[in-house]
């Protein structure tokens, strides 16, 4: 079965070259070193309140060139969950409202549509649907639903 492996400069943590292969001759005193890779995958998190940020670590100090890196160290790559910002929090909802402005100008035509007709507009005028679309873009920018 195929490993990953990553060839880590010991002196700066880098990660200077990246395969898979089969099992291979690992040295463990010199300056560089292939560790074995531990993949994990993006975890679930909520995405209103929160984001995935992705590390590349080994898991142990191989810094110390006078002592051989253990042959169990694993060098990881995975995802840490992070609180988002109040600004990444901003930028999500305000995505949400530009995300249905396309709906937004079809309700306004309808709208100008209608008046123009001579229609009398009321809220049952429309589809339950418009006001939850209508409603949600209220709620975003902190307004009271209608």
């Amino acid at each position: 079965m195929k490993k990953n492996y990553a060839k880590i400069d010991r002196a700066t943590g880098k990660v200077l070259k990246q395969k898979s292969s089969e099992g291979m001759e690992r040295a463990f005193n010199k300056e560089v070193v292939w560790l074995e890779m531990e993949l994990t995958g993006k975890p679930d998190y909520d995405k209103d309140n929160e984001k995935a940020v992705q590390y590349q670590r080994v898991s142990a100090d191989i810094s110390d060139l006078s002592i051989d890196v253990p042959p169990d160290t694993k060098f990881l790559q995975g995802y840490d969950v992070a609180s988002l910002t109040t600004d990444e929090k901003e930028q999500i909802k305000l995505g949400k409202i530009v995300d249905s402005d396309d709906d937004l100008a079809r309700f306004t035509e309808d709208i100008l549509v209608a008046i123009a007709q001579g229609d009398t507009l009321e809220k049952d005028s429309f589809s339950d649907e418009v006001w939850e679309k209508v409603n949600a873009r209220r709620v975003l920018r902190g307004e009271v639903a209608v």
